[in-house]
């Protein structure tokens, strides 16, 4: 496989799918700042980032291949929503709104899902990661419940 990228031909790419777009609805469907688009698709014309890539590739549907290497077999996905969309629209919405940073919350949900896009290795050992972690504090917060709670019947008991 050929490792060099050309970061003009990959501007060209993404602008074919920008077109029907002005910088600032483009910026909201790919999911970044609108700076962003700017430095990339403006004056400026600063090579795209891998990040920005992938996001586009994310919102268009295509693949990440297609965009860096102009392949002929790019990959639309066809994968249908599911049923209950909404349902889980809301659920996500739901739970998002409860960290006590929201917008730090879909900040994090996002690189996850590049990390899943870009390494399926590194995004099971992320979630690896925090499975043991939320175990860890569960067992001590379990430990201390229990340590107040005995301690409460002996102190009721004497």
């Amino acid at each position: 496989m050929d490792l060099q990228l050309n970061f003009e031909d990959i501007r060209k790419r993404i602008e074919i799918e920008k077109e029907a777009h002005k910088q600032g609805s483009w910026a909201k469907f790919v999911g970044v700042p609108s700076n962003i688009v700017s430095n990339i698709h403006g004056k400026i014309q600063q090579n795209p980032s891998f990040p920005y890539i992938i996001s586009v590739a994310l919102a268009t549907g295509k693949s990440v291949d297609y965009y860096l290497w102009g392949e002929d077999t790019e990959k639309i996905i066809t994968q249908q929503p599911p049923d209950n969309i909404a349902k889980i629209i809301v659920e996500h919405q739901g739970i998002v709104k409860r960290f006590k940073n929201p917008k730090k919350a879909k900040e994090f949900n996002q690189d996850l899902l590049i990390l899943e896009e870009v390494d399926q290795d590194g995004f099971e050992e992320v979630h690896e990661i925090v499975k043991r972690k939320i175990e860890r504090k569960g067992s001590k917060k379990k430990s201390s419940q229990q340590t107040k709670s005995s301690t409460k019947r002996r102190s009721n008991g004497a």
